[in-house]
């Protein structure tokens, strides 16, 4: 693909993005003849892939899973919170959010503009030109997207319009919200197609950071998973999420990256952050270095925002904004001997040239370092003070930056294989009512890469009940899948969010370093605080959406 002239790349994504673009939430003001005509655009394989590139650019996009998403939006939990004591500038994570919300309005939009852009690829793929084989793929990339787009807004939304055709003019915009039942089927159905058209991740001629059959398996166990919690309590889903994990475990393909050293989560880490590809772990992944190849200006602020403090130099430099704590209880969900700990919350940061230990959790640079952008480069001199003038050196670990200092050139990570093996430990112990020896196995999986002895050994309490098993696959996730965008829904689907934050503003509270007269310990009690189960476990219809859409009624608690 990088030798495919650039001036052609951009000319056919500056079409697709036009028309695409003409979303939902947009006010159409001009004709669609007025724009490149695409009656006959996907009757190439070089068309088709920029289409595709297309579709990738609005769920890579800040708004999504290149900031808001990972960040803003899975904020306030028991893993972190906002941490400028000064405004409440992300309003979804401190629970301050209106139906006017920016936020709200810009992920609702780019979710609805990477369907709008499914659809029209879907109809305007040109059947004839391709193989058999060839059209479905394609098809069934398009559809893989679709249905990962509708996930998240029947997630974080509930009942959402549920739009399979091409939006044109304003006048296709008016849907009524349909049921979540009704998008969860087509979710299943899309992604459903998805598996069965796509090729496998090992293929020779599988292309990194695209969907793929074994993601397409792994998403839609986290489909069923979330359908059998809150709010459908559908619990006879728990079987079909164990059934389309153990599809990719018997496929036998994806592992935990593991060495001698316990360095494998590092490792893996490492991967999307140097942009190596580990496709083993990884089932799928946001891959900005190859959305940048096919000549799109995509990038994310992963490590920027929710990475380490860096305030020294300007471009070119690992800059760092640092607005995400993480929280006493992330920090406490682990032991000494994790290898976990010491690279998600590594406590450090730079300063006016000087790499400096954070050990605190009331620091207000007590921030995750899992997407690291550089290292000290000798961690014994983290408390020793540099010379006037002095840089204390340090190491870059991100190859390729972005042109923009409050970007990043790092991927980030939809899918791994180790949430596998934990949705799998999950719906076995709840279809079975007990632990079973496979459910065992894999959390033990999780568990030895990180250094850790099997669990039965460690607590044989913790195998003895469902109860007390599903306590620490609770547990797990948040020391395997922090800071992944996950966190949220994994509380409000076991309905424990509320439960969780009480207990966070308890051990904020508790802390020995904090203190109730410092403006900082307490700006992290906000999310507690604010948090109101009867609205905030779902979002509002952005108020511009309610405006122009009239068959969509705003949520009688917004």
């Amino acid at each position: 693909m990088r030798n495919i002239k650039f001036e052609y790349i951009n000319r056919i994504l500056l079409c697709v993005l036009v028309f695409t673009g003409m979303a939902c939430s947009d006010i159409l003001d001009k004709s669609p003849d007025s724009y490149w005509k695409v009656d006959e655009f996907y009757s190439s394989d070089i068309e088709a892939q920029m289409g595709i590139a297309g579709i990738y650019a609005y769920i890579a996009s800040t708004s999504v899973y290149g900031s808001d998403l990972p960040a803003v939006f899975d904020s306030g939990t028991d893993e972190g919170y906002y941490n400028r004591r000064y405004n409440e500038s992300w309003t979804v994570g401190l629970y301050r959010h209106t139906a006017a919300d920016l936020y709200v309005e810009k992920f609702w939009s780019q979710l609805y503009g990477c369907i709008n852009a499914s659809n029209m690829f879907i109809m305007k793929l040109d059947e004839n030109a391709f193989e058999e084989d060839q059209y479905k793929k394609y098809i069934a990339e398009a559809k893989f997207m679709r249905a990962l787009s509708y996930l998240h807004l029947v997630s974080w939304f509930g009942d959402v319009p549920l739009r399979l055709t091409y939006s044109t003019d304003q006048s296709s915009n008016h849907v009524a919200a349909s049921s979540q039942v009704d998008v969860y089927n087509q979710i299943i159905e899309d992604f459903t197609y998805a598996y069965e058209n796509l090729p496998h991740s090992k293929d020779s001629d599988y292309t990194p950071g695209h969907a793929n059959k074994m993601a397409a398996h792994g998403l839609l166990a986290r489909t069923y998973l979330r359908m059998a919690g809150y709010p459908l309590l559908d619990t006879e889903k728990y079987d079909k999420a164990r059934a389309h994990c153990d599809s990719v475990i018997i496929d036998d393909w994806h592992q935990l990256t593991v060495d001698a050293d316990n360095n494998g989560y590092k490792n893996m880490f490492l991967s999307y952050i140097q942009n190596t590809n580990n496709l083993e772990e990884s089932l799928f992944d946001i891959s900005y270095t190859n959305l940048r190849d096919l000549g799109l200006q995509v990038d994310g602020k992963i490590g920027n925002i929710n990475g380490i403090s860096w305030n020294y130099g300007g471009e070119g430099y690992p800059f760092g904004y640092a607005m995400l704590n993480a929280s006493p209880m992330v920090k406490n969900v682990y032991n000494d001997e994790d290898a976990r700990l010491q690279w998600n919350l590594a406590g450090y940061r730079y300063s006016n040239g000087d790499a400096l230990a954070v050990t605190s959790t009331m620091s207000g640079q007590y921030c995750p370092t899992k997407y690291r952008r550089w290292e000290p480069t000798n961690w014994d001199d983290l408390n020793i003070k540099v010379a006037s003038g002095a840089l204390e050196s340090y190491v870059i670990l991100e190859p390729v930056t972005s042109p923009n200092k409050n970007y990043t050139g790092i991927n980030f990570p939809v899918l791994r294989y180790s949430d596998v093996l934990l949705m799998y430990a999950e719906a076995a112990n709840e279809v079975e009512g007990m632990p079973t020896a496979k459910a065992i196995e894999c959390l033990n999986k999780v568990r030895n890469r990180a250094g850790l002895e099997n669990i039965e050994v460690a607590d044989p309490n913790v195998v003895a009940s469902k109860e007390a098993f599903l306590k620490e696959i609770q547990d797990e996730r948040m020391r395997e899948l922090c800071f992944e965008g996950l966190r949220k829904q994994d509380l409000i689907r076991w309905g424990i969010l509320g439960e969780r934050l009480t207990l966070l503003n308890a051990t904020i509270q508790g802390d020995p370093d904090f203190d109730p007269k410092n403006e900082q310990s307490v700006s992290y009690l906000r999310a507690g605080l604010n948090y109101d189960e009867t609205k905030h476990n779902t979002l509002p219809y952005p108020l511009q959406e309610v405006s122009i859409n009239n068959l969509l009624n705003q949520k009688d608690n917004w």
